[in-house]
């Protein structure tokens, strides 16, 4: 017992602390990606699914808000899945977050070379990833107050240039660049283009869901988490509309379709190559994806972390440092893993089986609300998921809308992402279902069934 006092992280979040990181870990997706799905589906048919998507990824916040105030721990998604329906099913839940998190980062980190080779010709896109590795690892290991001090000035640099070019770029937005001619169809690509434009618009609210793997380090996770996770989806919702508008409104739906710097190639397709804002947001858009990498790899340590301490994967993963209380190896292992696996691999594909990941893990916990209020009613809950049962129920058959419009243009990835989940329940059969540790807090609380009743009728909390 003592031994797991000692594996407990620093409690020094707030509510700020939390939405900047949750919008700071998503950022990014407004600033590339979102926009190849445009070609068959037009800005309306894009604005359908990326609509769907907000509902998916807001109904589930409202649902983990409710998860991470009964179960404050840094399991987060593996931890709900385990009170609701066992061991295994929490373990791959993690298996799905560690994926999503563990490859997005060297993505991520390469995206990020590429865009300082193209600002310095003469420095390595390699190079250039691997210094940003060390940087925001050894921030990660300093702590994580201080990695979410600079994540807030990141965010708000990244949030003022969007600002700015939402300010500059609205009075000039063209309808025919929106909404084509009178001729053309407003959605390209009919239903068939709306479903393939999903896994696109979930770039402009993936990873928000990491937030309750902070809960162990808020001061006071049951009020702040919900806060936290909320006021950065509202954000994010507003984000998404305003960016799709205005880059569309500007470029046109095959300037922005196409471009791999959608938003400063918008604004010269309007104003021109050298106007000051494209300028500006080609060099300066740097900061969206350096504030999601960072996210990312605070994401990937906290899972594996959790997973290491509860027994699950090998004990050295959960080994903290000594002072600054962080899980070093959590943070160092998969990042050299992860560059090697970019390395061998192509990126794009490698997100497909990340994406994978992620959607498991939605599955499995709008399923965990859904259970865990049938089989514990009087379960302690300091904040209640509105509109239930409707929001989880929601959120989990868009998931899996969205797990299929993603995998079924690509089969292969789909079946290597089977088999992953196929090898990870393997190794729990003959490994990790021996070796739970019963003392890890995720574990202590599945193990004593009244673990969390109150002793007075529930409120219903709001955010």
């Amino acid at each position: 017992m003592a031994e797991i006092q000692n594996q407990e992280l620093k409690k020094t979040l707030k509510p700020i602390h939390l939405w900047a990181i949750g919008v700071g870990i998503v950022i990014s997706g407004n600033y590339f990606g979102w926009n190849f799905g445009l070609i068959e589906s037009g800005y309306v048919g894009m604005l359908i699914a990326t609509g769907l998507m907000a509902i998916m990824y807001t109904f589930m916040s409202l649902g983990i808000s409710e998860l991470a105030t009964v179960m404050p721990h840094a399991g987060g998604p593996y931890a709900f899945a385990r009170r609701a329906m066992g061991p295994l099913a929490g373990f791959l839940t993690g298996i799905g977050v560690v994926l999503e998190y563990f490859i997005a980062a060297p993505v991520i980190a390469i995206g990020i070379g590429a865009y300082i080779n193209f600002l310095f010709p003469t420095v390595s896109p390699v190079v250039a990833a691997l210094v940003m590795y060390a940087f925001f690892i050894t921030v990660h290991i300093i702590g994580i107050k201080e990695y979410a001090t600079i994540e807030m000035i990141i965010v708000f640099i990244a949030l003022g240039l969007l600002v700015l070019m939402y300010f500059v770029g609205l009075p000039q937005i063209k309808a025919v660049n929106l909404f084509g001619s009178g001729e053309a169809s407003l959605i390209p690509g009919g239903i068939k283009g709306i479903w393939s434009a999903l896994p696109f618009a979930m770039w402009l609210f993936l990873a928000i869901e990491m937030l309750p793997m902070l809960s162990e380090e808020c001061r006071d996770a049951k009020k702040d988490m919900p806060k936290g996770i909320m006021s950065g989806m509202i954000t994010l919702l507003i984000l998404s509309v305003l960016t799709t508008t205005v880059a569309i409104g500007l470029g046109g739906i095959q300037t922005t379709g196409t471009a791999s710097d959608p938003l400063p190639d918008s604004v010269a397709a309007a104003f021109g190559q050298t106007y000051w804002l494209a300028q500006v947001l080609a060099t300066v858009g740097l900061v969206g994806l350096i504030a999601s990498f960072s996210g990312v790899i605070l994401a990937y340590s906290r899972q594996i972390f959790a997973l290491s301490r509860a027994g699950y994967l090998p004990a050295f993963l959960s080994k903290l440092h000594q002072t600054r209380k962080t899980p070093y190896w959590a943070l160092i292992i998969p990042g050299i893993v992860g560059l090697i696996l970019v390395a061998v691999f192509n990126p794009d594909d490698l997100i497909l089986i990340a994406t994978f990941g992620a959607l498991v893990s939605y599955i499995t916990m709008n399923l965990s609300v859904i259970i865990l209020r049938k089989k514990e009613p009087d379960l302690h809950r300091p904040y209640k998921t509105p509109l239930y049962p409707i929001t989880p129920i929601v959120s989990t058959i868009l998931a899996v809308i969205a797990l299929f419009s993603s995998f079924f243009a690509n089969l292969t990835f789909f079946w290597i992402s089977i088999a992953i989940f196929a090898v990870a329940t393997v190794y729990y059969f003959v490994w990790a279902r021996h070796s739970i540790n019963a003392d890890a807090p995720e574990e202590q609380f599945n193990q004593a069934p009244v673990a969390g009743l109150e002793e007075t009728k529930p409120q219903t909390s709001t955010v």
